[in-house]
């Protein structure tokens, strides 16, 4: 099967609604577009949500901030998030992110490496089970 080399996040028919207000959309995959050791997917986080304090004991977690303001903490220092912000929380650093602000917080994500159920775009919404809105 050949991968998709160009895709539009857009297009992507499923969205994983999880806790605190989050949106999250896998878009770049290796079954889906070839990518070897990461994904890439974006975010989206209602006012008020957020992510609490976890750690990914093995992956590297990076975000890009394009919309939307809050707070980022990591290993227990806080950040001022804000459009054009890069956060990396390292394997086994603790983090989380708040949305602050009065509109959505939008960022594009990149695990390194995936984490298993980023597999796939559709391995990544079977495991959602009933947090997935089509």
């Amino acid at each position: 099967m050949k991968k998709e080399l160009f895709v539009y996040a857009k297009d992507m028919e499923l969205i994983v609604h999880k806790t605190g207000g989050r949106h999250s959309t896998l878009i770049l995959t290796e079954e889906d577009m070839g990518a070897k050791g990461f994904i890439l997917g974006c975010h989206t986080m209602d006012p008020g949500g957020g992510a609490k304090e976890h750690v990914h004991e093995k992956e590297q977690e990076a975000m890009f901030f394009y919309e939307g303001t809050g707070i980022a903490t990591i290993d227990g220092v806080e950040y001022k998030i804000e459009p054009e912000s890069v956060m990396l929380a390292p394997a086994g650093v603790k983090h989380s992110i708040q949305n602050t602000g009065t509109g959505p917080l939008k960022f594009v994500f990149v695990y390194c490496p995936p984490l298993p159920e980023h597999v796939s775009r559709k391995e990544y919404y079977r495991r959602a089970k009933d947090k997935v809105n089509r």
